[in-house]
């Protein structure tokens, strides 16, 4: 018989407080992710107690309800009912409706996240040549071509960022991305760059009259986002109110000669005000002697890994952009900025917590996965930190917030000191310690002081924050276990019996139970083991069919020939890349040899969203067994057996 989902999907719904409180759901491998207005209204035992519902997990700022196998079909229910799906509320769906300004923070993670990488990779490119040019000033000063090819290298992206923002948001609002790019190219036009005005913005005619507001748009954000928004309202509307025959070349049309001069008749000159606004009102605090950048040093530091816990801190990131988008008259005219200036130090201080509660515990699964993302935090990672470690123990988190905020007061009140009383500031950066010679100033006064305040400042919150936690971090039962040997007791099993799945990836074996993932660690949807990998592909364990492969590729559902039902799942909440990294090699309904290629992943790409790459291998039909054993702990090779199952 077969089940009804649609009494799940209505008791789920009824469980968490109706659709009113719901702003959006998605699912992964095995849960729907709920977005909610109000966790308070959920009643958590009355939808663990629905019928298909295997578990509640409330991490990362969403309600989590553990389904299992069957969780696309109960996806589908909810849609059905009304219930808004998506990373981000589509009005048009029956959602919340959101104001501009709030689709602006909701989505400046998607605009900003593909250009990520490469907004690192220039932030080095300026810090290399920040170095170069302290070093050997004469080379700068040359007007030698290989400096010019320097920093075109490190400016360009930024000089552009019109177009790639326009691009990438493109993508996010549902416009063709070649459109969203001719309209972020507009603003950098070299007959419009031309026209760039000297001071704030210059009055030009249009039409004839004095109306058109002329500013620098190269290096901004909020224009491109803003037009490219309403073009995308356009052209969905030109796609269906005209005629199939012209559609496709008079929609771009219209859409191109109304968007363009809105843009730089209202769009343009309103947003661009703004963003001058908050230039000038950022460089209004620093101007405040010695008690503004000391109070700025330490709101950043005691909140910016706040801001991290909600995905707040990308509000930040387009502002401090904007601040470096034209020359910074405190700073020696260079394009230089404060406000994310002091956010290497909190980011730091995580690092020291983290390092501090490695040397505490004993569990070496544990201890080294703390040392991992200690690592990682230095690099300007801190996620794997907060949600692993210092948030769930709260007082951990609070003191390197602590720790954060008062070495930001204390650097933002020595680089007044050397600077005259502005404060610390920074070029365009990369993460973590990669960031270190953006602080480098060529031609400012005090350049190289500035750099080791900075140094200085986050060594001290990173060493304050290990003392604090050292001294009042208490651990567990389980951080204090310790495994006596990495040998498995497999005498009670019938080897020559036994169904035998086999590791699907290089690495480290743990038990199922010493997950990350607290549904794995539950053994919510079975039992089984949990891979630290080494390598980026994973291979058949077994003989057997694809059942299920998930459309966002970190996770698929497989048979063996003898009937075991293993979910191979890759990563901690990978589920919200999307596929990003991700590339199947089978498909559902595929027959599988044992050590097949069935998918590899792009360990940068999960590692800079700051996920775990945790590999868990579980027998989703445990209840048909006896018993299940693990096979072996420690160090594995793709093709050891890991569990035996009787």
């Amino acid at each position: 018989m077969a089940k009804d989902f649609s009494e799940t999907a209505e008791r789920i719904l009824a469980g968490i407080g109706g659709i009113d409180n719901i702003r959006s759901v998605v699912h992964c491998a095995t849960r729907l992710r709920f977005t909610v207005a109000d966790q308070t209204k959920a009643n958590d035992d009355a939808v663990k107690s629905t019928s298909g519902v295997v578990s509640v997990v409330k991490a990362g700022g969403l309600y989590q309800v553990v389904i299992g196998n069957d969780v696309h079909e109960v996806f589908v229910e909810l849609e059905k009912l009304g219930v808004p799906t998506g990373s981000v509320v589509d009005t048009a769906r029956g959602g919340e409706k959101q104001s501009l300004g709030n689709m602006l923070v909701n989505t400046i993670s998607g605009v900003f996240t593909p250009i990520l990488a490469a907004l690192m990779g220039i932030g080095i490119i300026k810090g290399v040549l920040a170095i170069l040019t302290v070093c050997f000033p004469e080379w700068a000063a040359s007007k030698d071509m290989s400096y010019t090819v320097l920093n075109t290298a490190g400016d360009a992206l930024l000089y552009f960022l019109p177009i790639l923002i326009a691009y990438t948001a493109a993508q996010r609002f549902g416009l063709d991305p070649i459109i969203g790019m001719v309209i972020g190219g507009a603003l950098v036009y070299p007959d419009i760059v031309a026209q760039y005005p000297f001071g704030p913005w210059g009055v030009h005619k249009f039409l004839g009259m004095n109306i058109l507001v002329m500013m620098r748009y190269s290096g901004t954000v909020l224009p491109s986002i803003i037009a490219v928004y309403g073009a995308s309202k356009l052209y969905k509307y030109f796609r269906k109110a005209l005629p199939s025959a012209i559609k496709n070349f008079i929609g771009p049309f219209l859409t191109l000669i109304i968007t363009i001069p809105a843009m730089f008749l209202i769009i343009g000159p309103v947003f661009g005000i703004v963003g001058l606004g908050i230039q000038k009102g950022i460089q209004s605090i620093t101007a405040i002697h010695y008690a503004g950048p000391v109070m700025l040093g330490l709101v950043m530091g005691a909140f910016w890994q706040v801001l991290v816990i909600f995905g707040l801190h990308w509000a930040v990131v387009p502002i401090g952009l904007q601040e470096r988008a034209t020359p910074n008259p405190l700073f020696g005219g260079l394009q230089a900025g404060v406000i994310l200036a002091y956010t290497q130090i909190p980011v730091i201080a995580q690092a020291g917590a983290v390092f501090a509660i490695a040397a505490k515990i004993k569990n070496a699964e544990r201890r080294s996965a703390a040392i991992a993302a200690g690592i990682g935090g230095v690099f300007g990672i801190t996620e794997p930190i907060i949600y692993g470690f210092t948030l769930p123990k709260k007082m951990p988190f609070i003191l390197s917030c602590v720790s954060g905020a008062i070495f930001g007061a204390l650097a933002g009140l020595f680089g007044s000191i050397n600077s005259g009383g502005y404060g610390i500031a920074m070029q365009q950066g990369a993460m973590g310690i990669f960031s270190y010679p953006s602080y480098l100033l060529p031609g400012v006064a005090g350049s190289t002081m500035n750099l080791l305040i900075i140094i200085l400042a986050s060594l001290g919150s990173m060493g304050l924050t290990f003392l604090l936690v050292y001294l009042t971090y208490k651990p567990d039962a389980a951080e204090m276990r310790v495994e006596e040997s990495t040998g498995i007791d497999i005498s009670g099993v019938n080897i020559a019996a036994a169904r035998k799945i086999h590791a699907p990836v290089k690495g480290r074996v743990m038990p199922i139970t010493q997950s990350a993932d607290p549904a794995h660690q539950a053994e919510a949807l079975g039992k089984g083991v949990c891979v630290m990998p080494l390598g980026g592909k994973i291979f058949a364990p077994f003989d057997g069919t694809v059942e299920l492969v998930f459309d966002t590729k970190h996770a698929i559902n497989i048979k063996s020939v003898d009937g075991v039902e293993v979910l191979i799942h890759c990563g901690v909440d990978t589920v919200k890349l999307g596929g990003k990294g991700f590339k199947m090699h089978i498909k559902e309904g595929d027959n599988i040899t044992a050590g097949q290629l069935l998918f590899e992943y792009d360990k940068d790409v999960i590692a800079r969203a700051g996920y775990s790459l945790e590999t868990q291998v579980v027998i989703t039909n445990t209840g048909n067994y006896h018993k299940i054993t693990q096979a072996k702990a420690g160090d594995v090779a793709v093709g050891d057996v890991v569990l035996y199952v009787e």
